[in-house]
């Protein structure tokens, strides 16, 4: 029999850390065949789903501690049990993901992501099954039910309860519009003023700067491939008229709520700007300059990790006023890939994910600066160690062989309206990460590619 690989990811903090929020649920070890029970499940999935999304994590008491009795077969938590629930008892249907987690112990966890509502709030159509009183058990037809403090998943009552959901429904049918209008927009760049452009290269460079004094200091690194050379960095900066200001003390939380709302268009299980638990990765708010002055900047260093077999090390640094950068080694240049692949590290580049980790990054700055007011968006995206790389990919994606790269690197710049991130974000991908393609002889790419790949984009 094969043997399994199980993939470090943000999953894996959760079942590290267990923690029970409004965005997750924690479950003891159940009989997935019992009736009560799969109508409790449909009650918390249609919460969580009205919530805006979560996750229901399994092999955990309310207390937050490993539940005993752990089942030896855990095939029953598939994909297919959990969409008959839902196929049961909630309208309209749609699907939950499944993984089976790895913790760091080496203990498997079944953990279901439920996706979030769309333009229609998700409202249960059955009873479950009846007591000797005949009241319905676990979940009520009719109803719509919603995450509050307990955490519990309730029937939503007053406005209180209905208002955040409402404003996520309308939110969503904007966005179906403004994707319905799209062919008519022209998402043309326009350059930002000049202060502005150097306000985000000074940023850009900075955070280059800093990380390279991680990067000295970071004696456990196990890397194939010289990263200082071989690395991207995606940056962006929230215009507004009124100026950004997330308070220092939100930006945590705000971060795994836009976290979650990505995932909706790409999630791959190594999300950026992942705000990790785990103390020595976890990340941490610093002054923006080493001698202590400028804004907070909350900041994430997976350098120092030391094993990257399975995980990425990344590091990011997120200000309150709206400025955000990642730097992160490839994925071709891991071990895992090379063992999986063949390809020696720092010969290959992946065009997938390059646009795919283009889309995150404009993703994740649309949902930032529509939460705060922002008008517009600048980016500014470098690749590095592009000299000598070859185009292919990973899996069953294929490109014709041969073409490679002269040049090192690439910088592209772009601005955008926010309501244009939002209405052809395709076309806004395609001008940042085509350029670096470009430089392969890749002629293929433009807003018809990514549009084509985006369905590839959520691979759990």
């Amino acid at each position: 029999m094969a043997k399994t690989t199980f993939e470090r990811s943000d999953l894996t903090d959760l079942i590290d850390y267990p923690r029970e929020t409004l965005d997750i649920e924690l479950k003891d070890w159940i009989d997935l065949g019992d009736k009560v029970a799969q109508a409790k499940l449909a009650r918390h999935i249609a919460a969580l789903a009205n919530h805006g999304g979560g996750y229901l994590v399994f092999g955990f008491r309310d207390d937050e501690s490993v539940a005993p009795n752990r089942p030896t077969d855990l095939s029953g938590y598939s994909r297919d049990t959990f969409g008959r629930i839902v196929t049961r008892y909630l309208a309209p249907a749609f699907q939950c993901d499944v993984r089976l987690v790895q913790s760091s112990a080496g203990l498997i966890y079944p953990v279901v992501r439920v996706p979030s509502h769309g333009s229609t709030p998700i409202g249960s159509k059955a009873d479950g099954p009846h007591d000797q009183k005949g009241q319905p058990q676990g979940i009520r037809a009719g109803t719509y039910y919603v995450r509050k403090p307990g955490p519990k998943s309730e029937a939503a009552i007053g406005i209180e309860d209905w208002q955040s959901l409402i404003r996520r429904c309308v939110l969503s049918d904007r966005d179906n519009l403004l994707a319905d209008i799209a062919r008519a927009v022209q998402p043309i760049s326009e350059p930002p003023p000049p202060a502005i452009a150097d306000r985000l290269k000074n940023w850009h460079d900075e955070s280059d700067a800093r990380w390279r004094t991680t990067l000295e200091k970071a004696a456990a690194l196990r890397w194939l491939v010289d990263i200082g050379a071989n690395h991207c960095q995606l940056s962006y900066l929230i215009l507004s008229d009124t100026g950004i200001a997330i308070p220092a003390n939100e930006l945590q939380p705000v971060l795994e709520q836009v976290n979650r709302d990505v995932r909706k268009t790409v999630w791959t299980g190594w999300s950026m700007f992942y705000p990790f638990t785990r103390p020595e990765i976890a990340a941490a708010l610093h002054p923006e300059f080493d001698d202590g002055s400028g804004v907070d900047v909350l900041e994430s260093n997976l350098v120092g990790d030391g094993d990257f077999d399975t995980s990425l090390p990344d590091y990011w640094r997120y200000a309150v006023d709206g400025r955000a950068t990642i730097i992160r080694p490839y994925r071709e240049d891991r071990q895992r890939t090379f063992e999986a692949k063949g390809r020696p590290a720092g010969t290959w580049l992946s065009p997938e994910t390059v646009i795919r980790e283009t889309a995150e990054l404009v993703t994740h700055a649309r949902i930032v600066a529509e939460r705060y007011g922002g008008s517009r968006v600048v980016f500014r995206c470098t690749w590095r160690g592009l000299a000598g790389r070859e185009i292919d990919d990973f899996g069953d994606t294929y490109w014709s062989a041969g073409r490679h790269a002269r040049a090192d690197q690439r910088t592209t710049i772009g601005t955008w309206d926010v309501p244009v991130l939002a209405a052809n974000w395709h076309e806004v991908v395609a001008q940042l990460s085509c350029p670096v393609l470009s430089l392969f002889g890749f002629s293929e790419c433009g807003a018809g590619l990514v549009a084509r790949l985006a369905p590839r984009f959520i691979k759990l």
